[in-house]
């Protein structure tokens, strides 16, 4: 397999975009992406567009990627259309990869979209409901689907369960919360920016309890896209040292779970342990939800997510700093585009140009996303070793 470097990333910012059109996201994107990377339309031999809820929102299906590249200027470049719940974005990062370690292509993009914002809350709502099993959904409470997405219901559990078993508290989750605001108040594509208390977190509305709206993240939209390619680029250098993605375990059995299997591959192919790792992006559409990832991806042994929250650990100037972009729960979680984000962030921190939110010189970096349920378990999960070959 070849070597696969990261010749540029770009981003638009999270939001409620009503206004933006896909197709204007995905100019934003491909714009900062070919920029950063020095590179023209031309350059790019294969595509890989993700997203996941635009044929119940806007309607658009089938050739979704191709639709929203045509005016940028691509032609005959294959263009592969990539969906898999929220990870569909690092999906779609996997498999640019696979292209270029493959041979397939010297230079690959990964782009991200979506717009799941609906004038009709509703619909967008029922959208999320097609992350499950449509046909065995896990219970859910009254209002799912009208006032909240149903898998709010599954955060809720999640959190229920770190509360009575892992020795997690509503404060403790509350922490983790404000932790990951402060880190969205420094990042100017996140989506909430305004930062938040502990008090303020715990004093907003109740969604499903104990989560309420400030412990879960925001219905967004946005862009984001990765090139990854053979060639070096001039300067500091981040090569994708493991890349791999899993499904849930076999019915019946509860290990490794999606996230356990793809981290403990990816690991193992860049050669690194956790240990290693300086600095993590994963998976918090609530806080619980991070928390869960703390542990699955091998980051933190079990017993010691209440001592990680109180005590900063994952904080900036912590021990192992995690979500410095504020996450799904600040930056927002823009399905299609989340997992891409996640690398944008990364190499913005292995580069060392992501400002008042800098990890003090990381050199190894770890992205993990889930997407889906299945039988109250996340259905798939995409895990990246990023690695910073330079010395610092």
């Amino acid at each position: 397999m070849e070597q696969v470097y990261i010749a540029g990333t770009g981003m638009t910012r999270f939001g409620r975009h009503l206004d933006i059109s896909m197709k204007e996201m995905s100019r934003g994107a491909v714009e900062a992406v070919l920029a950063d990377a020095s590179m023209s339309v031309d350059e790019i031999g294969a595509v890989f567009f993700s997203n996941s809820l635009a044929g119940l929102i806007t309607g658009q299906e089938c050739i979704r990627g191709e639709v929203m590249l045509y005016p940028l200027g691509f032609g005959t470049v294959p263009i592969y259309n990539v969906e898999n719940a929220c990870a569909s974005g690092g999906n779609a990062v996997h498999l640019a990869w696979l292209a270029v370690a493959s041979g397939m292509c010297e230079t690959a993009l990964a782009l991200g979209v979506e717009k799941a914002n609906h004038v009709d809350k509703t619909r967008t709502f029922s959208a999320y409901r097609s992350g499950t099993d449509i046909d065995a959904m896990f219970a859910v409470g009254e209002g799912a689907g009208t006032d909240r997405t149903p898998l709010v219901d599954r955060q809720a559990a999640l959190a229920k369960m770190l509360i009575d078993e892992r020795g997690m508290t509503v404060e403790a989750l509350a922490k983790i919360a404000e932790k990951a605001y402060a880190y969205g108040a420094l990042n100017p594509m996140a989506h909430r920016q305004e930062g938040h208390s502990i008090e303020a977190i715990l004093g907003s509305r109740l969604v499903v309890d104990p989560i309420t709206t400030l412990m879960s993240s925001p219905v967004s939209d946005g862009s984001a896209a990765v090139i990854v390619s053979r060639r070096k680029r001039s300067g500091t250098n981040v090569r994708i040292a493991g890349s791999s993605m899993a499904s849930r375990p076999k019915k019946g059995q509860s290990h490794p779970t999606s996230a356990e299997a793809a981290s403990q591959k990816s690991l193992a192919m860049a050669g690194v342990s956790v240990a290693d790792v300086n600095v993590a992006e994963v998976h918090d559409a609530s806080v619980a939800y991070e928390v869960i990832a703390w542990r699955e991806t091998g980051l933190c042994q079990p017993g010691n997510e209440y001592d990680w929250a109180m005590s900063g650990h994952t904080a900036l100037g912590g021990k192992l700093p995690i979500n410095p972009s504020g996450g799904l729960v600040s930056r927002g979680h823009a399905l299609g585009a989340s997992g891409v984000a996640q690398i944008h962030e990364l190499v913005s921190q292995l580069r060392g140009i992501s400002g008042a939110r800098q990890v003090h010189q990381p050199r190894v970096a770890l992205a993990q996303i889930g997407g889906g349920v299945i039988d109250w378990q996340t259905s798939v999960s995409s895990v990246h070793v990023l690695v910073r070959d330079e010395a610092w």
